[in-house]
């Protein structure tokens, strides 16, 4: 069932964002294609492209963002949490389907900006250019050995940038449950939560700094968990114990 609701949530994000990445695309191909030109139309083709293709970008980091709160918010708390949480399917799963599926588009929306920028670099190139980057790159692999150190600290780098993008998720979908509890101003209300939960951690990250610059990456790790969890367990009690859709 978790999987039919991270479906479900998946498709009606995507009909939005999908196009918006398409048109990134094409003008990243645009931009490689006009980056060589000194001066005359190509030149302004490419600024007009790259204007475009910033605008685009912001506009789909703001979209994103936009999309996640409103279908948490709508899905949830709004009209149709009527029929949601009518569903064989517990709270908890509510909200970890929502997570996952906040991590997803923020992970293809990066992955979006990447290809971006690969299609940038490689439409830019003569082919000379091009093989002579594709041997640089084979002889740092074969020069290069990856150790088991080093594979380990890319994972706990990984950990951590996943953990803190679940952790700006759930405070966010907190901060939304906690402005629903009040009658009125709703929308005031998560914003206040936001910059309370906000001052929180900044205070009790300062308080701790020093003990974690001595520690290794996994006590990051588990500072991260512990406010992943503090967050979630909000959400879930005002979700599943406090929850009042008129």
């Amino acid at each position: 069932m978790l999987g039919k609701l991270i479906r479900y949530d998946f498709k009606a994000v995507q009909r939005l964002l999908f196009p918006v990445y398409g048109a990134m695309i094409v003008l990243s191909v645009v931009i490689g294609l006009t980056s060589r030109s000194d001066s005359g139309s190509g030149y302004t083709v490419f600024q007009i492209s790259m204007m475009l293709f910033m605008m685009i970008v912001l506009a789909a980091i703001l979209l994103t963002i936009y999309l996640l709160v409103e279908r948490f918010y709508h899905n949830l708390l709004g009209n149709e949490g009527y029929l949601m949480f009518a569903l064989p399917v517990s709270t908890s799963e509510h909200i970890i389907a929502k997570i996952l599926t906040a991590l997803i588009w923020m992970a293809m929306g990066c992955l979006a900006v990447l290809v971006c920028g690969i299609i940038m670099g490689l439409f830019s190139m003569t082919w000379e250019d091009l093989m002579n980057m594709f041997r640089s790159i084979g002889s740092l692999f074969t020069q290069y050995q990856f150790s088991g150190d080093t594979f380990t600290q890319l994972m706990e780098m990984l950990l951590i940038a996943a953990l803190t993008a679940v952790s700006v998720v759930v405070k966010v979908y907190a901060s939304i449950s906690i402005g629903h509890l009040w009658s009125s101003h709703r929308i005031l209300g998560s914003v206040f939560a936001y910059v309370g939960f906000t001052i929180a951690a900044l205070l009790v990250t300062t308080q701790i700094a020093e003990v974690m610059k001595m520690q290794s990456m996994w006590s990051i790790i588990a500072y991260l968990a512990v406010w992943i969890a503090v967050y979630g367990l909000i959400t879930w009690y005002i979700l599943d114990r406090r929850l009042n859709l008129e």
